[in-house]
């Protein structure tokens, strides 16, 4: 009877440190602790959007967006927003990592118009970058998305 007793405490004593864990754990079952975790890297003097130009015709804009992952190694998805259209792209990061991300959009000369170009970078706070352009009307989705490391 005792064995019985025995066994029964030390499952319960089992269950009880397995509900104790000091990982966190996301809905999804997945460790926080480690995941990527976006923050705005302040960046003197860098440029933070430049007209693409054919000829003396701005036809587009490029984006900078300085940001570093303050979490962990992993993978993260981007959706990349300008005007009405949107990007998507799955980028590899490292701990710790400061990047510089870019993305383009195609625009056009109107003077009545303007649109807002939106990064959005995952993690606990997230970071959130904003450009709006005014004077040009945004043609297409964003393109060529780059994440480099700085």
């Amino acid at each position: 009877m005792k064995s019985k007793h025995l066994w029964l405490v030390l499952v319960l004593a089992i269950a009880f440190l397995g509900a104790s864990t000091c990982f966190k754990k996301s809905d999804n079952g997945t460790d926080d602790a480690d995941d990527p975790n976006f923050v705005q890297e302040t960046c003197s003097g860098c440029v933070t959007d430049e007209q693409i130009k054919s000829g003396s015709t701005v036809t587009g804009y490029r984006f900078y967006s300085y940001v570093k992952n303050s979490g962990g190694t992993g993978k993260i998805g981007m959706t990349i927003s300008a005007g009405s259209g949107s990007a998507s792209k799955e980028f590899a990061v490292i701990a710790g990592t400061s990047y510089v991300f870019t993305a383009t959009v195609t625009v056009q000369a109107k003077s009545s118009a303007s649109f807002t170009y939106m990064a959005k970078f995952p993690g606990t706070a997230g970071y959130t970058d904003t450009h709006s352009v005014s004077g040009y009307t945004c043609t297409g989705a964003p393109y060529d998305l780059q994440l480099n490391a700085k």
